[in-house]
């Protein structure tokens, strides 16, 4: 049974970010289920390594900045998978509204007692397109925001807004996803552990992969992604 830990900024050093999103649900999948997504993983292609984007659709490396190895994978099935997983576990992010607790995943709030013509938005499934990725010691990822996906599915326009980063094992030293303030003195740590999903706002979030010192993380990402009411 899949168990929920959202965290509340406002009760950490990361005060900054009180009102950000940010949930961890443990058990999500069992250890088989992550070994299966591994062998999916190894048996798409080489790992390569990943890379960041530039212009457009252009990725390139920079292993100073994102050191580490990745293979893409576009999977419906494995998406609609872990939608109807997560989805009954994530409620308040099924309709996103202005004036809703969580209106900071989308862009600015609107003020109290002030009209707005802001969009609603509706999730509506997982990316399918899957990113695994492989840490090894000393691979990292530094301090980033991640970026909006913008998919469209016939005439509707679909973005992410939201990360998913599922963890497939947990038997490392190093390798967790910390949380930063803008200034970098403040931080807290998610740790990989195998079947859990980190589930945050790319909005204003500054995070990091921290360096493996020890053993191998293999972990998955995509995104919820959101149309417009």
């Amino acid at each position: 049974m899949p168990t929920i830990q959202p965290i509340d900024f406002s009760t950490t050093a990361l005060t900054h970010y009180s009102g950000f999103y940010a949930t961890i649900i443990d058990d999500l999948l069992t250890p088989a289920e992550c070994d299966t997504l591994k062998e999916l993983a190894s048996s798409t292609g080489e790992w390569q390594p990943a890379g960041l984007m530039a212009h457009g659709t252009t990725e390139t490396v920079h292993a100073n900045f994102r050191n580490s190895d990745r293979v893409l994978r576009v999977d419906a099935d494995v998406a609609d998978m872990i939608y109807e997983r997560l989805r009954p576990l994530v409620p308040e992010l099924h309709v996103i509204t202005p004036d809703s607790e969580w209106a900071s995943i989308v862009g600015k709030p609107a003020q109290p007692g002030k009209k707005t013509q802001k969009p609603s938005w509706r999730m509506v499934r997982v990316n399918p397109r899957l990113s695994f990725l492989r840490y090894g010691p000393g691979h990292y990822f530094k301090q980033h925001c991640d970026g909006l996906n913008e998919l469209l599915d016939g005439p509707t326009s679909q973005k992410s807004f939201v990360t998913l980063h599922l963890y497939l094992n947990g038997e490392v030293s190093g390798g967790a996803t910390r949380f930063w303030t803008p200034d970098k003195k403040h931080f807290l740590d998610v740790e990989p552990k195998v079947g859990r999903v980190l589930v945050f706002q790319q909005r204003m979030l500054v995070h990091s992969g921290e360096e493996v010192t020890e053993g191998i993380k293999y972990t998955m990402r995509s995104d919820f992604m959101f149309e417009q009411v």
